[in-house]
């Protein structure tokens, strides 16, 4: 699976940084191009576009994260295929790179949990996956050097968590309640793909690089074209990294609506191929083509703290 993500944020970037005169945020979709507001404080979001409309939904999955609920794959696993969260894209073997990172990206670290060997004979004694202070934290380091060799010559590891396996959903509100890390080279995001494995479609809820923590970048990828497009929004909010915000999408038949604290900040008309159910991803990547790769200025170990993620259907649908 080739997966080339987020080259629409990058161009929607430029395209935010040549309008930001003007207080706007770039969405472009297929040619077309929207606007929603560009915002620098937290009482100017909150007059910046209407709030998520609540009425009728109805919660169809919900993780407060007082545990962590690993659908374990491999040794240590008491109860093999048990639990919410898989560690990897399944996009090949449970131990091999094919599921541990997105080459493609050009990303710096290998996704490990509890019973990830790598090359080797027995666990890595890596957990990416600590519950602190009613958080879930995913968390990025430096790979000890006696580890480096069993993960592909990579020198970061870090943590992934898909309900691939455990939860998807056509249509609705998808939800996380996180703080970002700060430092260069750092790339946490909250994200739907399809079930069937095609992509694009693909939904980012947000992403934020470490180094640029007042800065949300949300996407919908489509093929519905018959090529790759973009409905990319660059939108400035308070900074991520000093507080826990929550980070919205509504996805409707016909248009999709994202959100920042309750607040809308972007939205596009649904593409054609966006109609098919969607699972959640997490992730804390580091490094890769678009965020570059950490620096000495960049402290490890670093952590994307999620206090919950929760989805809703609309009644009726």
């Amino acid at each position: 699976m080739n997966m080339r993500r987020f080259s629409g944020s990058r161009n929607a970037a430029r395209a935010s940084e040549r309008h930001r005169v003007l207080g706007l945020a770039i969405v472009v979709f297929a040619g077309a191009i929207l606007y929603s507001p560009t915002i620098m404080r937290s009482a100017e979001l909150e007059a910046s576009g209407p709030p998520l409309d609540r009425k009728g939904l109805i919660k169809t999955f919900d993780d407060e994260f007082t545990s962590f609920s690993w659908l374990a794959e491999g040794a240590p696993a008491t109860q093999p295929g048990k639990g919410t969260w898989r560690t990897n894209f399944g996009y090949a073997g449970v131990q091999e790179l094919g599921s541990r990172t997105l080459g493609s990206n050009g990303e710096k670290q290998v996704y490990v949990d509890p019973g990830f060997r790598g090359t080797g004979e027995r666990p890595l004694g890596i957990n990416p996956f600590h519950i602190a202070d009613g958080a879930l934290e995913i968390i990025a380091d430096k790979a000890p050097e006696d580890i480096v060799p069993r993960i592909w010559n990579y020198h970061y590891t870090s943590g992934l968590i898909t309900t691939q396996r455990s939860f998807s959903q056509l249509y609705g509100v998808f939800e996380v309640r996180a703080r970002m890390p700060r430092g260069q080279g750092l790339w946490p995001a909250f994200w739907l793909l399809p079930t069937d494995r095609s992509w694009p479609p693909e939904i980012d809820v947000l992403e934020i690089l470490g180094n640029q923590p007042t800065v949300l970048h949300t996407n919908a990828h489509s093929n519905a074209s018959g090529k790759h497009t973009d409905a990319a929004a660059v939108v400035q909010v308070p900074d991520s990294s000093a507080a826990f915000h929550t980070y919205s999408v509504d996805w409707e038949k016909d248009e999709i609506k994202w959100y920042f604290d309750g607040v809308e900040v972007a939205r596009a008309p649904t593409p054609a191929d966006m109609n098919k159910p969607m699972y959640l991803l997490a992730n804390l990547a580091v490094g890769g083509n678009w965020p570059g790769d950490p620096d000495s200025s960049t402290h490890f170990p670093a952590a994307f703290a999620i206090k919950w993620i929760r989805a809703w259907r609309r009644d009726g649908t």
